[in-house]
């Protein structure tokens, strides 16, 4: 009898494990950025965040991540969107490593790394 009772704790043990696994990873949510200028150093560009947290909190299977609003920097922006005055939506990330090397006297933003592009404004 206790043997049996192991058996279906296993068993159902397992069964939540499977159930509980998710196929599709969740993805960083959208966000619309605008290209401002570029940062003190070469290859690095000032983005400027629209804060659409209410809109991304509706989508399943992304997150909203720390990223609601405000300015962050990016070293990885695609070539064809660097022009100041671009807007874009980005799936966007925290970049753990350092960020542009600037001077005392520069504004520091949060390095963040270019998870994806989701669209082109007015695109369809």
């Amino acid at each position: 009898m206790k043997t049996i009772g192991c058996i279906i704790l296993l068993y159902l043990c397992l069964a939540l494990m499977v159930s509980g696994c998710n196929k599709t990873a969740p993805v960083p949510a959208c966000t619309m950025a605008e290209v401002v200028a570029q940062d003190c150093a070469p290859g690095w560009f000032i983005l400027k965040l629209e804060d659409d947290t209410e809109d991304v909190a509706t989508k399943a299977g992304s997150y909203v991540g720390q990223l609601h609003g405000g300015y962050v920097t990016t070293s990885n922006l695609p070539e064809q969107y660097r022009q100041p005055g671009q807007k874009v939506s980005l799936r966007l990330e925290l970049n753990g490593s350092d960020g542009p090397r600037c001077t005392a006297n520069a504004m520091l933003y949060p390095p963040v790394r270019v998870a994806g592009v989701c669209s082109e404004p007015g695109a369809s």
